[in-house]
Parts: C-alpha cells; structure tokens; sequence
C-alpha cells in the first residue's frame, strides 16, 4: 500500500508522501512544493493547464477558460452544473478531478508507483451553516478521489493536520493554539502535546472553524477600493428621468475569482452598452466595459492580491493597470486595507474565543499560537489574533507545507 497526505487548497494545493522512510513534499510547480490551484482549458491546443502557468497563459491571451478558487464550488449548486470543455458538456467535478488527478500523477512520478492511499485536508466547516451541505462537499470529494484512483480515502480536519505537523517539532509539554488561515478558510485546533521517549504524544482537546479566507480579503479590497474606479455607484439614467446605480452584483463577480467567467457572457456585454448609453459618468462605465470586453478581470484581481500582500509589509502601494487603460493606475493604502479587514478579523477572534470557551480554557492558558497557511502572513492578522493571547509566544509554520505535512504523518499511522 502506498500513501499520501493531499491538501486541495483554495489557493494553492500541496501533496505529501514517504519515500525511503521519509517525509517528502512533492515538487508541484515550477520547483516549489505548492501549486496554484488553477486550471486554464486552452481552447486552442485543446489542453489543461495548471498553477501559475495557468494565469499565465489567460493573462497573455491565449484562448481559452481559467478557473481558480476551485475548492470553492465544492457543496455548491455549481456541482449539478455541466460546462463546455472542448465541445463536451462535462460537469464541474470533473473539472476538480482533472486537478486532482495531475497532482497524483506528480506524486506517483517521484514516488515510482502507483500511490493508492491518501488522506485528504478538509476545513472544519466547507458551509458554516449547513451539516448537509458540509456533508455533501465531503462526500463530492471522496467520490472525485475515488474516480481519479484512489482507493482509500480518508479525511482529516486541516488545523489538526496542521497540529500534527507542530508537535514534531516541540520540546517541552505545552498548550497551543493552531491558527491555519488559507484562501477559503479559518481553522483552529487546541492542542497539548507532551513530547516522550517514544515521540510526541498529541491530544486534541477541539477544532472550530469559519469560512473567512485569503479570498475574501482579495474581494474586499478589490470591491471597496477597485471597483470604484470602474463605476461602483455610478448612476445611469432611467426612462422616467430618476437615476439609479449599475447593480453591485456585477462588481461583486469581479472581486470573486470563480464569479468572474459570468461576467464575459453576451447578456452582461449587452448591459453594459446599455449602461453606457445613459451614464452619468462615461468614463468610468467605458472603463468597466473595457475590462469585460479584454477579459482582463482576472488579471485584475491577481494585481489586487499582489497588492495585498504588499501592504503587510508597506503603508501603500500603487496598482498599474495600463493594460486595460493607458496611464491608468490606482493607490491603495494599508489603512484602507486594514479597515476593509477588520470585520472578518474580529469574527475569526469570536470563533477563537468560543473555542476556548467551549473547552474552559483560558487564553492565559495558552503557550504558543502556531500561524499556518498564506494568509496568516498579514500582520494585522497576527496582531489581532495575538491580541487575546498576551503570555503565548508567536511560531510560523511552513505556510504552504504544514497541512500537506501533518496529513502525510496522519497517513502513515493510517496506511503504514
């Protein structure tokens, strides 16, 4: 029997595996260890393209349909759904399958065979609301591992692969908190481990989760502080003479990356001119329709997350976009970031807070909170989360490979 621990991101996807007794991350994408989780369907080659040379290769303007945040649509009424792919009406969890199946095929070329066993990641909650919907994510994503392959499957909560992964590395027993932030989701595990003679002994004590993501603060931004500049509450002239805005719902899909292929269809084409005919302000409206007609929303929204990442670091930073207009450019500002974020921040330290609650631990408790995953590399993050937890200490974890790890360590107990 051979195994792996995959952990399909939001974001970016990660693959673990065994080779020679030893924990090995698979090499996925232009030699790192993470792929973006990115199909291009290249209409003209009629081939599938992944990760970064995905976006590369719609942004350059081959023909063809990008896809991105494809953990997203799990649960969804998306999943009923066919599309168009090459000539062939195929339905989205094929899609995910082709993902799927091109990171197995990169694990089995460096492992040297077939690899049959696998331990997914998945979120505390896929819905945060609905047991049926979670249930039917899960269950879509077993069947998708099922068809690509693999014959035993199993899952794993993510901060508890996460947890895993960390208590490798401690020396002395302690209480932590594990805080694993990515694209789509926050997960939390406490945890206390008792390091021993024969390993590290774990007890999870509980797992929470909300679904706040790296994506949600791309959307966020790029809504509030993007979207004004191609017509977010412009007016239009009506027939009877009263103005009313162009509907949000248009930039509301192009601040969320798998909502921005709706926008490039013949009806939204056809109300934009319409739009544009009885603007108040036709520069703006012109702009929007421009970026529709180049396609250019996702490229658009990747310089939105560039810039996001930016700001961790600096107090402003300046988009330019000249290849949707000429000179044109937009500030962002850490400030406005920040505000645009503190929302989400403060529900992400709720869910932490009754986490500890429900266990009846306090955060004096707590020696160390463990930050994984891309998004937990936004300091205001760190900040406010660490703003309830004086006495702990801060560790960063692989962001990228500590899910993928601890599901690859999961796996071996599991499989070996």
């Amino acid at each position: 029997m051979s195994f792996c621990g995959l952990d399909f991101g939001t974001s970016n996807s990660t693959i673990g595996i065994y080779k020679n007794n030893e924990l090995q991350m698979v090499m996925l994408d232009d030699d790192k260890t993470y792929l973006r989780s990115a199909i291009f369907l290249n209409a003209e080659e009629h081939e599938i393209v992944f990760g970064t040379q995905a976006i590369a290769d719609y942004i350059e303007g081959i023909d063809g349909r990008l896809m991105t945040s494809l953990k997203s649509v799990l649960g969804s009424s998306l999943m009923e759904e066919k599309t168009n792919i090459f000539n062939e009406m195929k339905p989205f969890s094929d899609i995910l399958g082709f993902f799927i199946k091109n990171m197995k095929r990169q694990a089995e070329s460096v492992q040297g065979h077939e690899i049959d066993s696998v331990v997914l990641g998945r979120p505390v909650r896929f819905n945060d609301d609905d047991d049926t919907v979670d249930k039917l994510a899960e269950d879509t994503l077993r069947n998708i591992a099922e068809k690509e392959g693999f014959k035993n499957i199993e899952f794993q909560f993510e901060p508890i692969a996460a947890a895993l992964s960390y208590a490798q590395t401690v020396k002395t027993e302690e209480l932590a908190l594990i805080v694993d932030i990515g694209g789509g989701t926050s997960d939390f595990t406490l945890i206390k481990i008792s390091p021993e003679a024969s390993g590290t002994k774990t007890d999870i004590l509980a797992s929470s989760g909300v679904h706040i993501g790296g994506t949600d603060f791309d959307r966020l931004l790029n809504y509030n502080h993007v979207m004004p500049s191609f017509g977010l509450h412009t007016t239009v002239r009506t027939m009877n003479g009263s103005d009313i805005e162009i509907p949000t719902s248009y930039f509301r899909n192009l601040s969320t990356w798998h909502k921005i292929n709706d926008m490039y269809g013949r009806e939204a084409m056809i109300d934009m001119s319409r739009f544009l005919s009885t603007s108040n302000d036709q520069a703006k409206t012109k702009r929007l329709r421009t970026l529709l007609e180049k396609r250019e929303g996702h490229h658009l929204l990747q310089m939105v997350e560039n810039g996001k990442k930016y700001l961790s670091d600096e107090v402003k930073t300046t988009l330019e976009l000249g290849f949707i207009e000429q000179g044109l450019s937009i500030d962002l500002a850490k400030g406005d970031f920040e505000n645009v974020i503190n929302h989400d921040l403060n529900k992400i330290n709720t869910v932490i807070n009754q986490l500890l609650k429900d266990t009846g631990i306090v955060a004096l408790q707590v020696d160390a909170v463990f930050f994984t995953g891309g998004t937990t590399r936004i300091k205001k993050l760190q900040e406010t989360v660490m703003s309830e937890f004086s006495d702990a200490r801060i560790v960063n974890g692989d962001v990228f490979n500590s899910v993928a790890m601890g599901l690859s360590i999961d796996a071996q107990n599991r499989f070996a």
